[in-house]
């Protein structure tokens, strides 16, 4: 497939998946809408990305965008906005995150679906590549997408996840695939992990992003219920 990197709600683009060929874009005003839930999808898609000086950069850009999505979508009036890390905070929000998510040693919140499914056999729990890794494989090539080499990521990643869910709402006729990979996926395990990073967190930012990502998952549900499925 061609190499095209999705863009985010920042305007920028992240180069995770990468799509061909692209259908009809939305058009239209937003009013309660698909577009803030794009965006909140997308930012949260970045936000549990691996947080290099380049990603933390389009956070930084993002600002805005993400505290008005929040005030669109947040169902929590007394919930504290998430703190955006600046470029200074990448060392240490970076030593969080090998902590919390890849290692070495004990990894306390794997960030894939496979370990946190508990609709699978008992013998594949808590274990990587499982049967949704396949899955998701086969709703990427039906968008066309690819996970980019470049990544080093496992298609269960929670950021892939999202951004190809991101990818597919921003299309009439793909939407039906980001409702499934919504309804089928990351409603599945994305809450469990949450909770599970809001315990384990020693830094402000995963624990508010865990917080955060599930009041946004819970306007997104809503969505879901209200939006006619295509």
């Amino acid at each position: 497939m061609t190499e095209m990197p999705t863009s985010n709600g920042a305007g920028n683009h992240r180069g995770t998946v990468a799509p061909t060929p692209a259908p009809e874009a939305r058009s239209g005003a937003d009013e309660t809408g698909p577009e803030t839930i794009i965006a909140a999808v997308d930012l949260l898609a970045h936000y549990w990305s691996r947080p290099l000086s380049d990603e933390v950069g389009t956070w930084v850009e993002a600002r805005e965008l993400e505290a008005e999505t929040d005030v669109r979508i947040s169902s929590n009036l007394l919930r504290e906005a998430i703190r955006v890390p600046g470029l200074e905070d990448v060392p240490v929000l970076l030593e969080e995150y090998e902590r919390l998510f890849v290692g070495p040693g004990q990894v306390p919140c794997p960030p894939y679906e496979s370990f946190w499914r508990e609709d699978v056999p008992v013998d594949i729990r808590r274990t990587l590549m499982g049967p949704c890794t396949a899955e998701l494989k086969e709703i990427y090539l039906e968008l066309g997408l690819q996970v980019s080499s470049l990544s080093g990521e496992l298609p269960d990643h929670i950021a892939i996840e999202l951004e190809a869910m991101a990818y597919a709402l921003s299309f009439d006729e793909t939407e039906p695939m980001a409702r499934r990979l919504f309804d089928k996926h990351l409603a599945q395990w994305l809450p469990r992990l949450c909770r599970a990073v809001a315990h384990e967190a020693e830094g402000d930012f995963y624990r508010d992003l865990a917080v955060l990502t599930l009041d946004w998952i819970a306007a997104i549900k809503g969505y879901f219920a209200v939006a006619p499925a295509g």
